[in-house]
């Protein structure tokens, strides 16, 4: 499941990345007329970023479509139409300056969580960005000693110039786009986030640009690549906030009616409960009950046979079966209850410290959890009601009639599939 997630999450920021390759690698030949449109095209796109990141409430997104669109605007005010083999001030100071800051800055957009638009942690590295321009700015117009100086900072090489010798970039540019894009992509793996690989994919992607400033709308079309990036990243997650359950990770209710009504009229459908969930809360909490819908799900995400699982609320799960009849589909719903039957899990109290605490001698440690909880092996089990489709009857109609089997099969004694 975590691959899986993984390659989802990563998918379309790869090929983006692989695009933008392809890009620099071809240097393709651009009209001039189509190259004086390129030249607005990422502040366009950046802008819509931005504008779609505030309107689903992802500050992240907003600020690194405002640092790509910064950076277009850097490259094509101080580099384009400049000779990139002068080494003028343009590209030793303003240019180089811009390559190892963006990094820089985009990791910390990367590390900021999404607390609103307003906030301080937004409003400081807005102006923290801006107070970076005004000082490339400065130093620009301050004299030769102080370009010579930022010239010197800026291009020091850590390791031999085979490194960096084939890019414009400077070496130690170079080295913070690798650190950060490595660190954005375990971020984005290991805590399975839409925008984190979206942020990957766009400073990858923003990187290349910076690297092909020199090479007229090449950097244009990348920077626009980038903004892509972001633009697809939170279309990817309103609709992870509207179609997956949060807790499971399983498709939710809205993606069930969905499929319901796109399959036409060859299925089976199935509802699951787990059995007295409800006292299972009441001895444990709630959280032990997060961890057991949690471990359910997990299971369900192994049902064979073409199911495909959601959570349709609080306890309730659902199988859905497509081009598959009634009889052929519960071998598989049974094989799914052992599965979870069999599946436990052992507790332990989260709020345990780590080290044995000392009582004082005579005094009995009175906290104690419910039955000894934090040693308990839990394990649960379902009960399950399966109907087929059947000709006039609506994607409701065939819901009600598993949730009619699925009461059948408590009434019989739980743990068992019923039709």
């Amino acid at each position: 499941m975590a691959l899986r997630n993984a390659l989802m999450i990563l998918m379309f920021p790869a090929l983006m990345v692989v695009a933008g390759v392809a890009f620099t690698a071809a240097q393709p030949q651009v009209p001039w007329s189509l190259g004086a449109t390129l030249v607005y095209t990422p502040y366009l796109v950046a802008a819509l970023a931005a504008i779609v990141g505030g309107w689903f409430k992802c500050p992240r997104i907003v600020l690194m479509a405002m640092l790509i669109a910064g950076a277009h605007w850097v490259v094509q005010a101080f580099v384009a139409g400049v000779n990139i083999h002068d080494r003028g001030p343009e590209i030793t100071v303003i240019y180089a300056g811009l390559a190892v800051l963006f990094p820089l800055n985009a990791a910390l957009v990367a590390l900021k969580a999404d607390r609103g638009l307003l906030s301080l942690g937004v409003l400081s590295r807005v102006l923290f960005a801006g107070l970076q321009i005004v000082a490339l700015l400065v130093v620009w117009d301050a004299g030769e000693t102080a370009r010579t100086l930022t010239d010197e900072v800026l291009h020091t090489r850590v390791f031999h110039k085979d490194l960096d010798y084939w890019s414009l970039l400077p070496q130690p540019a170079l080295m913070l786009f690798a650190l950060v894009c490595a660190g954005l992509l375990a971020r984005a793996v290991w805590k399975g986030g839409v925008l984190d690989g979206g942020l990957f994919g766009a400073v990858a992607v923003s990187a290349l640009a910076l690297h092909a400033a020199g090479d007229g709308p090449l950097s244009s079309i990348l920077f626009s690549l980038a903004a892509i990036v972001l633009l697809a990243a939170v279309g990817q997650e309103s609709y992870r906030l509207a179609y997956i359950d949060e807790l499971t990770g399983l498709p939710g209710r809205r993606a069930l009616m969905h499929d319901l009504m796109a399959l036409g009229n060859d299925y089976t459908v199935a509802m699951l409960d787990v059995d007295h969930f409800k006292k299972f809360n009441d001895t444990y909490g709630h959280d032990v009950g997060d961890q057991v819908l949690k471990m359910v799900a997990a299971q369900m995400m192994r049902v064979t046979g073409g199911g495909r699982s959601y959570r349709y609320g609080g306890e309730e799960f659902t199988v859905l079966f497509a081009r598959k009849g009634v009889d052929s589909a519960v071998k598989h719903l049974d094989k799914l209850r052992q599965s979870i039957e069999a599946a436990s899990f052992k507790l332990r109290d989260k709020d345990r410290p780590k080290t044995k605490p000392e009582n004082p001698k005579g005094k009995k440690n009175t906290k104690r959890l419910a039955s000894n909880q934090a040693n308990d092996i839990v394990s649960v089990t379902i009960s399950i009601g399966a109907a087929p489709y059947e000709d006039g009857v609506s994607p409701q109609d065939a819901l009600k009639a598993a949730d009619q089997a699925l009461y059948r099969a408590k009434d019989g004694g739980r743990n068992r599939v019923s039709v």
